[in-house]
């Protein structure tokens, strides 16, 4: 699907040119880039809510089709959301930051994991304990995947994935550290001090 969003440019700025536009349910934004010059933006507040919603919780993450309508035309560049400026009491937009992404160009973005298949070791009561929930990668904006999947099924208790171990499993570059644990499958409640009990016990009966 692809995220589209028109914005038209603007010539007044200043504080009360940005609240002339939040009467008026429009939200002022800047465009900006490495090979672009900054431009003055105003969306529609409900437009831009809409996006949002599409975008979900990756939102920072996903390319977005901005249409900038200059009066002769329309403009249309490949940016990223850099900031969402909302009021903390009123929850209304108060400013917008696009970024425009050059598509050859690497990018450095946080993924969400989505872990996948039943693991063995919860069959034995182990129960599943995902350590980290994103991972900060780098590919071309065009690549950016929506979820890195990490399948856990053939894992049994006292298992773990670390982040090396995806290495190999994905077509982008990782950027935490190897040693990184994703998910590991813990021993059930209980199981570990049972287990110290009868070691202790042991260690009378020998003495």
């Amino acid at each position: 699907m692809i995220n589209e969003l028109i914005a038209r440019r603007r010539t007044e700025t200043g504080k009360g040119a940005a609240r002339s536009l939040r009467r008026q349910k429009m939200v002022p934004a800047v465009f900006y880039g490495p090979k672009s010059e900054p431009m003055n933006l105003v969306v529609a507040a409900n437009e831009l809510e809409k996006l949002l919603r599409s975008l979900g919780q990756e939102a920072g993450n996903r390319l977005v089709r901005l249409a900038i309508d200059d009066g002769n035309g329309q403009d249309v560049r490949q940016v990223m959301l850099r900031e969402v400026q909302v009021h903390p009491v009123r929850r209304r937009f108060l400013h917008v930051d696009f970024y425009e992404v050059a598509m050859d160009r690497m990018v450095d973005v946080e993924v969400p994991i989505q872990l996948t298949g039943k693991a063995e070791g919860t069959q034995k009561g182990g129960i599943v304990n995902q350590v980290r929930r994103v991972l900060s990668i780098r590919c071309l904006p065009g690549e950016i995947p929506d979820r890195i999947m990490v399948d856990i099924g053939h894992l049994d208790i006292g298992d773990a994935i670390h982040v090396e171990d995806l290495v190999s499993k994905v077509e982008f570059e990782l950027l935490e550290e190897g040693r990184f644990t994703v998910v590991t499958i813990n021993a059930p409640e209980g199981a570990e001090e049972s287990q110290e009990t009868e070691t202790e016990e042991g260690e009378e009966v020998k003495s």
